[in-house]
């Protein structure tokens, strides 16, 4: 396998300037370096040779260097560095943005919790529930036992009363 190997480097260090030249030009309008990109593929041939997923036969057609081969693993190792690149930028940009937008809704809430901690005890108490657990009239009613007419009169006014203050 080592010779195996040592004969793939040496035949593909033949042609270096020719996947110089490659390289140069698809990542002629991208700012990845075309030298990395080279390295990165004579990395990746040398892990696939270890593994055992790359041949001479593979990169050599009638004896001679496949050569839309070689461009196409050079191309794909591109693509992927690219692709790498915009995740890192949109995650980057998107948790500042859900940083930046979030600031609003930390703001209501807070204000919202601050209103809500003036109620009665049992108001208080009844419209937690319902706004961080049940979400439903019924199923706070059914899961407290108490009247639905009572659970709904009592959102209800609070609701109102949020609606008040926070138009204040």
């Amino acid at each position: 396998m080592n010779s195996e190997k040592n004969n793939i480097l040496k035949i593909l260090s033949k042609n270096n300037k020719l996947w110089l030249n490659m390289t140069k030009e698809i990542t002629r309008k991208s700012n990845i370096p075309h030298e990395d990109l080279l390295h990165d593929f004579y990395i990746i041939i040398n892990h696939k040779i270890k593994s055992k997923k790359l041949f001479i036969k593979d990169i050599t057609h009638n004896g001679n260097i496949n050569k839309a081969f070689i461009y196409r693993m050079i191309k794909n190792i591109f693509i992927d560095q690219i692709k790498k690149e915009k995740d890192f930028v949109v995650k980057k940009n998107l948790s500042n943005f859900i940083i930046a937008d979030n600031e609003p809704y930390v703001d209501m809430e807070k204000k919202i919790n601050d209103i809500v901690d003036e109620f009665y005890w049992f108001d208080k108490k009844l419209f937690n529930l319902y706004r961080k657990k049940f979400h439903s009239i019924r199923k706070l009613s059914a899961a407290t036992n108490i009247s639905h007419v009572v659970v709904w009169k009592t959102i209800n006014n609070c609701i109102k009363e949020l609606k008040k203050k926070i138009n204040e």
